[in-house]
């Protein structure tokens, strides 16, 4: 072979090699690049901390772009539990469920659930009980299945009361020398005042009143009692005082210790505390007339104000017996009918540190306070529409 046709394959090799390595470079060299990190991916190409992937358009003809699963925020501080119109709703059994009559004298029962931290009831029944029309509140023990209803005499204005023994699915209604009574913690006795030829008379009982015992005589016939949540002691003051003072007063159950408590002012309205030891009330404030809730601590003798300005039929206290959650109204209410713009607060009786919580635009006069076993929620009545509702109070 002469130098001319070595020369001519020489060219020809080197021209095939740079060719396929000129084709290789390409290939590889377009491959090698990066892409920039899209909004929802960091600088290591990961997802970015918080965020979903990002949405993407499938590219066959007729199929729906992939969607993600949205982000939920909190759950509502507020809810509506029912839109009925409710009589002195409570917990029921282990606290899994609520009870209240509705205003036309029905009797139902739902269980609570809880959902992404929302509740709501399920499984509402209505009992087979008999029903009594101008229900106005509900007195429920500490245990057992029976209960007292009030109802409202349209006719004379005045309220009336009747037992009903679960047992036997009867209402026995409670003679008119009853003034005033409360459960005792069994479930199956009263306590109450019984007005005989123009005398009080304290006495403990069963809700039937076939067997009694006499506690003590009061001076007055228009006290209003309230049992310890222990059964030990009664509480007890006047509901029509005259004039500027109106003490509250305890008495033992067995009618041996007699002591006066809160002398001073114009008192009214008491709710004890679950361990028995304390016990709120309402003081009339001297210059805007105005109710607010004061303190007292038997054990220590301490006596404090709360500086809320609000009745203890708005109030309830926490299972600790130290927190009380209140309904306080935004301004005074023009007569004790009237409704009320609340809002809620929880407050810490020794060291009067208070929270308050936000219910959003919703109107609201709070009533019928309950919290449920764990805390974390307050139920209550919305006079204002009659519903159920609940707060969540565990912030």
């Amino acid at each position: 072979m002469n130098k001319k046709a070595i020369a001519i394959l020489g060219a020809i090799f080197v021209l095939i090699v740079g060719t396929l390595g000129f084709l290789i470079y390409l290939k590889y060299s377009g491959s090698s690049k990066t892409p920039a990190p899209s909004a929802n991916q960091n600088q290591n190409g990961n997802p970015a901390a918080g965020s979903q992937p990002a949405t993407t358009t499938a590219q066959t003809t007729g199929q729906n772009p992939a969607t993600t699963t949205p982000v939920t925020g909190p759950p509502p501080a507020m809810g509506l539990l029912t839109s009925d119109q409710v009589v002195s709703p409570a917990l029921f059994f282990n606290g899994g469920g609520i009870t209240y009559f509705d205003n036309q004298g029905n009797l139902f029962q739902a269980a609570i659930q809880t959902n992404a931290g929302q509740l709501s009831l399920t499984g509402k029944k209505q009992l087979d009980i008999p029903t009594k029309s101008s229900i106005t509140k509900i007195f429920w023990p500490q245990k057992g299945n029976d209960f007292i209803i009030q109802t409202n005499n349209p006719v004379t204005g005045r309220y009336s009361w009747s037992y009903f023994n679960s047992t036997l699915g009867t209402y026995t209604d409670f003679p008119p020398q009853v003034a005033s009574f409360d459960w005792m913690p069994n479930g199956t006795q009263i306590a109450y005042i019984w007005i005989n030829g123009g005398k009080a008379v304290l006495e403990a009982g069963d809700p039937a009143f076939k067997s009694w015992q006499k506690i003590g005589d009061l001076y007055q016939n228009d006290n209003v009692i309230s049992v310890s949540p222990d059964g030990s002691q009664i509480l007890f003051y006047e509901s029509e005082p005259a004039g500027t003072q109106n003490p509250i007063n305890s008495v033992s159950i067995d009618g041996k210790v007699w002591k006066g408590l809160i002398k001073d002012g114009f008192n009214y309205g008491v709710l004890w505390s679950p361990d028995g030891q304390k016990f709120i009330f309402g003081k009339k404030d001297p210059v805007s007339l105005q109710f607010q809730l004061w303190y007292d601590n038997l054990a220590s003798g301490e006596t404090k104000n709360l500086g809320l300005f609000t009745t203890t039929q708005k109030a309830v206290w926490g299972s600790d017996s130290n927190t009380i959650y209140a309904a306080v109204p935004s301004s005074p209410a023009a007569n004790p009918n009237s409704l009320t713009n609340d809002t809620f607060f929880r407050l810490n009786t020794t060291t009067l540190d208070k929270q308050q919580f936000s219910i959003g635009n919703t109107p609201v006069d709070g009533e019928n306070l309950f919290l449920s076993t764990d805390g974390n929620d307050l139920f209550f009545k919305n006079a204002q529409d009659g519903g159920l509702y609940y707060l969540n109070v565990a912030q």
